[in-house]
């Protein structure tokens, strides 16, 4: 078992996750039967919900990617940097739901959907694993939110603290 360098607090089990992952993956093949979908993954903390969404989707998809930050260490500069684009060819027309692992103060997410809506879609959704507390001063679109989780810090399934604990399975608060 690994040995954690901070004290973490279980918050959702493997087990708890994959079911909602599940229960989101059914919605998604029903609404966008027979239809083309464009999946957009925020780097790099979305990446496990990611893969495990995918891997149950029934439709045509096309894949991309996206990373910006605020943040530099644990604290945020409130500038955002665009590390990587997508493709405008896949955007543009197309139904696109972008999939984020955690909406903290939501500034990031709302440049990355700004750019995103410049690029034309037909439909854009946004849809995260995480919710902090349900309260994003910096964040002003519709999303939906597997969980409402505290206002603490959160580890595992993706998120990382000090380069720590992304490659956890299940999802924890850092107690200390």
């Amino acid at each position: 078992m690994m040995k954690f360098r901070h004290n973490l607090k279980i918050l959702l089990t493997k087990e708890e996750i994959q079911a909602r992952i599940t229960k989101l993956a059914d919605e998604l093949n029903t609404k966008y039967k027979d239809k083309e979908l464009t999946l957009i993954v925020i780097m790099n903390g979305g990446v496990f919900f990611y893969a495990d969404l995918l891997k149950q989707l029934d439709m045509r998809i096309r894949v991309d990617a996206i990373c910006a930050a605020s943040y530099v260490g644990q604290q945020s500069t409130r500038q955002i940097t665009f590390y990587k684009k997508v493709n405008k060819p896949i955007i543009t027309d197309h139904d696109v739901v972008v999939i984020e692992d955690i909406i903290d103060t939501g500034l990031t997410l709302n440049a990355i959907y700004e750019e995103l809506l410049a690029l034309k879609p037909k439909s854009l959704s946004l849809i995260t694993l995480l919710d902090k507390d349900g309260t994003h001063p910096d964040f002003k679109y519709p999303y939906q939110a597997l969980f409402e989780v505290p206002n603490k810090f959160i580890v595992g399934y993706g998120l990382e603290f000090d380069d720590n604990y992304r490659q956890l399975d299940q999802i924890y608060t850092v107690e200390d």
